[in-house]
């Protein structure tokens, strides 16, 4: 076998093996864009609604309430958007979601609070890349004191002060920006055009910006399932 036959064998594996993982890739996304597509609404509206909450009850001086709201998004949106849709496109199985996405929220040991970087990593998605603007890491901060507190508040009547209610609401931001934002745009939702999850514009030509319409998924609320 010549060196040219080598290189063109060589070519057809790499670019058979390229074919396979953007086939895998298409699989596992498929479950996470449909489930978003009918749910990403319901979803988003109760984290702004919390994050907007807690902001205004933090400015009030409700600080334990805010820390309270700020912690329940964070929860939301770590079982809503990210660990029960991503566990179901890589397990097909809602169950499973369902029951990882629990373990992932309980943190009881240190392995459930590795979960969700672990299921964040096999999308490629780094968490403790995730930087609040005093360059902490928002999902160590998430688990070291968010929880940690928000607890003590509603549990042992402990006080809550202003920066933990700060905190709270800087991790759900973060979370919002730093990972369910680049999360969208990667499975193809166009949010930024259309304002919504449930309605995803089409990939048209410049020249041609109305040619095809933009498909509507129906929504559903997660929440009244």
């Amino acid at each position: 076998m010549s060196w040219d036959d080598d290189y063109h064998r060589y070519q057809e594996e790499a670019a058979m093996e390229a074919f396979r993982e953007e086939e895998l890739r298409r699989i596992a996304e498929e479950p996470v864009f449909g489930y978003l597509a009918v749910h990403g609404d319901a979803i988003e509206a109760r984290v702004k609604r919390c994050l907007a909450e807690a902001q205004v009850l933090s400015g009030s001086g409700h600080h334990g309430a805010a820390l309270t709201r700020a912690a329940s998004g964070v929860e939301v949106t770590i079982r809503f958007f990210l660990a029960r849709p991503l566990v179901q496109g890589a397990f097909l199985s809602e169950d499973w979601a369902e029951l990882l996405s629990q373990k992932v929220l309980s943190g009881r040991t240190a392995e459930d609070r590795e979960l969700l970087p672990a299921i964040l990593w096999n999308w490629r998605i780094d968490i403790t890349k995730v930087k609040l603007p005093d360059g902490s890491q928002a999902w160590e901060q998430i688990v070291r004191r968010v929880w940690p507190r928000r607890n003590d508040y509603v549990h042992k009547a402990d006080d809550a002060s202003a920066d933990e209610a700060l905190l709270a609401i800087e991790c759900l931001t973060a979370l919002l920006s730093q990972v369910v934002d680049p999360l969208a745009t990667r499975l193809g939702f166009t949010r930024e055009q259309t304002g919504c999850w449930s309605v995803v514009a089409a990939k048209n030509p410049p020249e041609h910006l109305n040619l095809n319409p933009p498909r509507t998924h129906p929504r559903r609320d997660p929440f009244l399932v």
